[in-house]
């Protein structure tokens, strides 16, 4: 239990860290303003307002960064710490999913030429459709799946015949 909270707490300095340099990002976007700077202001006003604000910052980050620093004044029982930092890593991972998705989609919805939005359909089948992703998505817990049932870390009791 100790190696997880100090986990937790590398964790909750990290996020520290993430917050403040994606805030300076963009408070030097917003110093600079550049000609790509009002088609990316629409799209965050616009198109990526859910997927930005709520999904990457709020879920993503604020709710883990507030809940780290709960953590990191009171000490609940251990079954409820290690509940609340699984939960708090998958809202991490969730949030580093959007910011993913918000760089590529992102990227892809205005055009070069900053004249306009691009249309973006997420397909079902194909290289980039929701079936790959879903084969991505599934393939590494196989493959750990394999290699456990190959080579396995715990201890195997020996059964007398």
């Amino acid at each position: 239990m100790k190696a997880l909270d100090t986990i937790a707490r590398y964790l909750f300095f990290m996020i520290i860290l993430d917050f403040t340099l994606e805030a300076l990002d963009q408070i030097h976007r917003i110093y600079e303003a550049e000609e790509s700077f009002e088609i990316i202001s629409l799209l965050v006003s616009g198109k990526l307002t859910f997927t930005l604000l709520t999904m990457q910052v709020t879920v993503g980050t604020i709710i883990p960064l507030i809940t780290l620093a709960v953590l990191q004044l009171y000490k609940p029982a251990e079954r409820i710490r290690k509940t609340i930092y699984l939960v708090t890593g998958l809202l991490i991972l969730v949030g580093i999913f959007f910011m993913r998705w918000n760089v590529v989609v992102g990227g892809q919805l205005f055009s070069k030429s900053f004249y306009g939005f691009t249309s973006f359909k997420l397909g079902l089948v194909g290289s980039e459709g929701m079936l790959m992703g879903a084969v991505w998505l599934i393939l590494p817990f196989l493959i750990l799946t394999v290699m456990l049932w190959l080579f396995p870390p715990w201890k195997m009791e020996e059964t007398e015949l």
